[in-house]
């Protein structure tokens, strides 16, 4: 997948959340990007959306397939100069904004037919191309602010929606197309579920709630363009929450038990009842209706769980002589019934 648009769009994904620095009361343009990509360590401290776009392409293994700049006009000229600028979005492209192509831009990593969505640095939830990080953005195809798209040009080819471009070689035409929608550690899931806004909810409640960064949820939701700016009944996406993890089963030890049982001070050492692994068994009685609750917690087989016990010999109709001291097939069927595995 190096070079690809995908493995573009996944690299860009991964760095949503990415905040630049802050000192003196404001966000100074203090980013990693700039030091990483040669030839662009001098601009740090400037505006960094193209070289955010230059850092991706190179960290995605596809550095020759975009321009190393800084700047949004030359990038726009750079595809230009090789018949690769089109009118039309396509996945994993560089966006060019401004009307006079060079106020900012990102990378598309979806469309349809009126929206781009992209992954854009240097901007903020308002969209401003001077703001302070990396986020996920939604645009109208036909504002005026959006001046064209550079057409990288994939080994695999570029899926667009340039009409023009259908049928030719290196060209896949959709009308709509929406690349990986993985990512790294700030990335949205794939997977969601829809939730009405309730009055007084906010975004960050709501992701706190799902166990998720708000801007994983930002991730997941690009057509909201201000998080502080939500309505009762608007509907966002949220994670689909992972299903619990099982307990795991107790298990008890079919020696421990008998030695609780009997009493014996050899087997039980010096008297021990060992009630980890009885109190799962004096709990299954109890589920059965036979030992009640006085004693089904104190995991000691006393006389009463012996009692009880007998009672299930019978029920199960194994473990004869019905004596109370467990054995193997009437303790196993019993753990099978009420969620332990027996040892021995």
């Amino acid at each position: 997948m190096s070079g690809s648009a995908a493995e573009v769009i996944r690299i860009a994904r991964a760095e949503i959340g990415y905040r630049e620095g802050y000192s003196g009361g404001h966000w100074n343009n203090y980013q990693k990007f700039s030091p990483s990509v040669p030839g662009l360590e001098w601009s740090q401290n400037q505006a960094w959306c193209a070289t955010f776009v230059s850092w991706c392409a190179r960290q995605a293994g596809a550095a020759s397939l975009f321009p190393v700049t800084a700047s949004v006009w030359q990038a726009m000229n750079w595809f230009k100069d090789r018949g690769r600028y089109s009118a039309y979005p396509a996945i994993g492209a560089q966006v060019i904004f401004g009307k006079t192509a060079s106020t900012h831009t990102g990378i598309v990593v979806a469309y349809d037919a009126d929206t781009i969505t992209t992954v854009e640095g240097n901007t903020n939830t308002d969209g401003s191309p001077e703001g302070n990080g990396v986020y996920v953005r939604r645009h109208q195809r036909r504002d005026s602010y959006v001046h064209g798209y550079g057409l990288p040009q994939y080994a695999e080819g570029v899926t667009t929606a340039d009409p023009v471009l259908k049928g030719k070689s290196g060209f896949t035409y959709k009308a709509t197309a929406s690349g990986p929608a993985s990512s790294g550690s700030h990335a949205g899931s794939s997977k969601g579920k829809a939730v009405v806004i309730r009055a007084g909810q906010t975004l960050g409640q709501i992701a706190a709630s799902v166990g998720v960064s708000l801007a994983a949820l930002l991730a997941l939701n690009p057509q909201v363009k201000d998080p502080d700016l939500v309505h009762p009944g608007d509907t966002i996406t949220v994670p689909e929450p992972k299903p619990p993890a099982r307990p795991a089963k107790p298990v008890v030890d079919l020696a421990h038990v008998i030695a609780a049982a009997t009493r014996d001070p050899d087997r039980a050492q010096g008297g021990t009842t060992y009630p980890a692994d009885v109190r799962p068994v004096e709990s299954a009685l109890k589920a059965e209706g036979l030992l009640s609750a006085q004693y089904a917690g104190d995991g000691s087989f006393g006389s009463a769980t012996r009692d009880a016990y007998a009672d299930w010999q019978r029920r199960a109709g194994v473990g004869g002589p019905y004596d109370g001291i467990p054995g193997i097939a009437s303790l196993r069927l019993l753990g099978a019934k009420h969620g332990f595995t027996v040892k021995g």
